[in-house]
Formats: structure tokens, C-alpha cells, sequence
């Protein structure tokens, strides 16, 4: 099983996004977090590694599991500032987009549970 932590980053209506390039599916930024680590440092970490950006890290949202093929794992997930206005993907096989709230149903974004979730938060 896999410990991950995900950031919900929501500015004007929009959510930011990031796109495996490869297989083109969304997921919320952040990633696992490692031995000794807090969720919210490793969240913090992650958003810098993938972003570039400085983060301020929120209200915990929740956990959620996934479970897909082979695959377990859990995301702790908490709303998130950032501190730059149109980030830009520092890893070569992602990109970052923002995507609008009430149009998350028409997007693939993985895990679908937690589009549903910040769906249902507005």
C-alpha cells in the first residue's frame, strides 16, 4: 500500500491539475510521502519538486482510498495555496492545467473519487 498526499489548489472557480503526458489522465499535485515525514511537509515538498512553487497548506479535506489494478493506496488530502499564479510543471512527463470546478465530471482526473469530492465542495 501506498501513502500518498494530494493538494486541492482552487483559484477563480478553476482547480490546478496535473496530466501524466504519457497516458493523459489528471491527478491533483502532490505525491508520497516519505519515512519520518508529516503529510502536510510532504505536500509542501512535492508542490516545490513538481511546481516550483512555495505552498501553504490547509484544512485536511479528508483521506481517500484507491484501488485499481494491482495498485492500493491512500491520499490524505488538504486544501493548499500557492504562492505563483500559472504554475508550470517542472517533471518533463507532466504538465499542470487548470480546470474549471462544475467541469471536473467531463475530465478524466484520477482518483475520480476526489474530483467528486471537490466537486461537491463548492
Amino acid at each position: 500500500m501506498e501513502v500518498i498526499v494530494r493538494g486541492v489548489v482552487v483559484r477563480d472557480g478553476r482547480v490546478l491539475l496535473m496530466q501524466e503526458l504519457a497516458v493523459g489522465y489528471w491527478f491533483f499535485p502532490g505525491g508520497h510521502i516519505e519515512a519520518g515525514e508529516t503529510p502536510e511537509a510532504a505536500l509542501v515538498r512535492e508542490l516545490r519538486e513538481e511546481l516550483d512553487v512555495g505552498a501553504t497548506v490547509g484544512e485536511r479535506l479528508g483521506e481517500l482510498e484507491n484501488v485499481w489494478d494491482e495498485h492500493h493506496e491512500i491520499n490524505h488530502v488538504f486544501a493548499v495555496t500557492i504562492d505563483i499564479e500559472d504554475p508550470v510543471s517542472q517533471e518533463a512527463h507532466l504538465a499542470a492545467g487548470w480546470h474549471r470546478v462544475e467541469g471536473l465530471h467531463a475530465v478524466d482526473v484520477r482518483p475520480r473519487a476526489l474530483a467528486d469530492l471537490v466537486q461537491a465542495l463548492r
